[in-house]
């Protein structure tokens, strides 16, 4: 990397992409039930009292921010909430388990995080099929303040996400969605659930990934340039940093780069913003390490499979799921939560055939 690259500290422009500018679109579009922009008006795009107060709860529930009327009414676009109000935080620092959409007549999905422990690549999706529809989303208990200790075995953490899927449904019926890593907790889920009481019905993974042959982790240097590529993957910021190999990465730099990547340019140095991006590398981190040791044993569990046509891993899938394994492999660019947000359209209307849910 050239020492001579350095973030810039000035205010974000309008237009300039942000996960955090990103999140808050996705919310605004999903209560507004329309596509926004961020210097659309929340009200004169046909925001009214109520959806201000569901919109509200929402910021709070998925970035764990404090905002309130007050904050909505004087700054009425995203491009100056998001300049004016923003906080270092972008996912509840309270609560693994979150609410993504309103409870209705039709099954609740819960959403479960892939390796960075966020659950925000799901937002388009669960605008889709969070109609009539609850969709919770399952982040990683390493994004917390106060975490306690997180499990670094898939068993484990399974368990624990278990316990708290039985504490919100009890006997209630529920299906899972994974991506990348989350197809892994999802198999090793449904794998335990009758034992722990859930009333499981379909899972659904895409892209997931099992690495039954992996012969170990990656080096940390490796694996820090993945979790930094994928930060600027999911922002939509890739070109505006550096590209990084393993030989220069340097842990100290790449964390300001993500807190500028997810909360704009402004935050890059915030020492708040920067621990936050610390909490969901460790989160990636222990992802990483629950996967490489993973070997899962037989799970009798139904499951659609929607690959990207670059995973090779589905004779790993076969050779674990025991049930009906529905496969399609989807002719897209895209891959990983990256899939899940470009092609949200096609994938809900593949999700709500195979829940027969038409």
């Amino acid at each position: 990397m050239n020492p001579s690259q350095t973030i810039t500290e000035r205010p974000a422009s309008p237009s300039e992409p942000s996960l955090v500018r990103n999140m808050l679109i996705e919310i605004w579009s999903t209560t507004l039930g329309r596509e926004v922009t961020a210097d659309d008006n929340f009200f004169e795009a046909g925001g009214d009292s109520l959806l201000a107060l569901v919109t509200i709860e929402q910021i709070n529930q998925r970035l764990g921010w404090q905002t309130n009327m007050g904050d909505l009414l004087r700054f009425q676009t995203i491009a100056k909430l998001s300049a004016e109000k923003a906080q270092p935080q972008a996912a509840n620092a309270e609560r693994a388990l979150i609410r993504m959409s309103n409870p209705g007549a039709r099954t609740p999905i819960v959403f479960i995080h892939a390796g960075g422990g966020m659950v925000d690549g799901y937002a388009r999706l669960v605008r889709e099929l969070g109609t009539d529809r609850g969709c919770y989303g399952l982040q990683s208990p390493l994004l917390l303040e106060a975490p306690g200790n997180v499990p670094e075995s898939m068993e484990g953490l399974a368990a624990l996400y278990a316990d708290l899927l039985q504490d919100e449904f009890g006997d209630d019926d529920f299906h899972l969605f994974g991506s990348c890593g989350g197809g892994a907790i999802c198999v090793e889920l449904g794998r335990i659930a009758a034992d722990r009481g859930l009333n499981l019905g379909k899972t659904v993974v895409v892209d997931g990934y099992l690495e039954l042959h992996s012969t170990g982790e990656a080096p940390e240097n490796e694996l820090l340039v993945d979790f930094y590529d994928g930060v600027l993957r999911m922002s939509g910021t890739t070109g505006q940093f550096p590209a990084v190999t393993s030989q220069d990465a340097d842990v100290e730099e790449l964390m300001r780069y993500a807190a500028a990547a997810v909360f704009g340019t402004g935050m890059g140095s915030d020492e708040r913003a920067e621990a936050f991006c610390r909490r969901v590398y460790a989160s990636f981190l222990n992802a990483a390490h629950a996967l490489a040791i993973y070997r899962p044993e037989p799970a009798d569990v139904d499951m659609l499979m929607l690959l990207a046509g670059d995973n090779h891993t589905l004779d790993e899938w076969r050779s674990v799921i025991t049930g009906e394994l529905t496969v399609e492999v989807l002719q897209s660019e895209f891959h990983g939560q990256r899939l899940c947000i470009e092609e949200a359209p096609y994938l809900a209307a593949r999700i709500i055939g195979y829940l027969d849910e038409e």
